[in-house]
């Protein structure tokens, strides 16, 4: 169990230790709660410290090293990104600003760079913004989606960042688009394939060799 029942945070990760932030707790209210797991045993959360402030919706992004939250809500669109060290426990840290603020954004990363791919602040927007996980600073603009879409599913390796689905524009239409960037360029997304059925509010989870949404 966690600490908090809730829904709509985002999770991190490094080799042994998995991260919840953030979401949606009874109420409701949004929370500032923090959670941990150590990922190869069983049982319940603990608690890891608390957001800068309570947060829905945001984008999780993790290096070996560091998980980053970017965006969400709390109830207005936010633009902060904040940041961990997984390894130790502890309160959140101010990380720096998103270009523009938004929340339910696909967040992908290799070892150094995190992505926040798309997102809403209302509308459905095709941005990707980059940051160099290991230092701190505002985020950058990489380019652009060539489908604006949130609630979309992210995957990644060390070299591609993958999203996959969410709601188009209008916001009642969903997306089978799959597109792709390589992480460590800039420039807009190329279209990678379909999913096999339009969908939203899908996670993703990868290894080295594949993706699943």
């Amino acid at each position: 169990d966690l600490t908090v029942g809730r829904r709509s945070g985002c999770g991190m990760s490094n080799q042994t230790r998995g991260v919840i932030a953030g979401g949606i707790a009874s109420g409701p209210s949004v929370s500032d709660v923090m959670d941990y797991i150590t990922i190869a045993t069983t049982g319940n959360a603990t608690d890891f410290g608390d957001l800068t402030a309570g947060t829905q919706e945001p984008a999780g992004i993790n290096s070996p090293t560091r998980g980053v939250i970017a965006g969400g809500a709390n109830p207005g669109v936010s633009n902060t990104i904040e940041y961990i060290t997984i390894a130790t426990t502890g309160d959140a840290t101010n990380f720096g600003d998103l270009t523009v603020a938004q929340q339910a954004a696909g967040g992908s990363s290799s070892s150094t760079r995190g992505l926040i791919m798309g997102g809403m602040r209302p509308a459905n927007n095709v941005t990707i913004d980059y940051i160099t996980i290991a230092s701190t600073g505002d985020a950058v603009d990489f380019g652009d989606l060539s489908v604006a879409r949130a609630y979309n599913g992210t995957v990644s390796n060390s070299i591609r960042g993958v999203t996959a689905g969410g709601n188009a524009n209008p916001v009642s239409l969903n997306t089978n688009s799959i597109e792709y960037v390589d992480i460590a360029t800039t420039g807009n997304a190329n279209d990678f394939g379909d999913l096999y059925v339009a969908t939203r509010v899908i996670h993703g989870a990868s290894d080295s060799h594949g993706g699943i949404s």
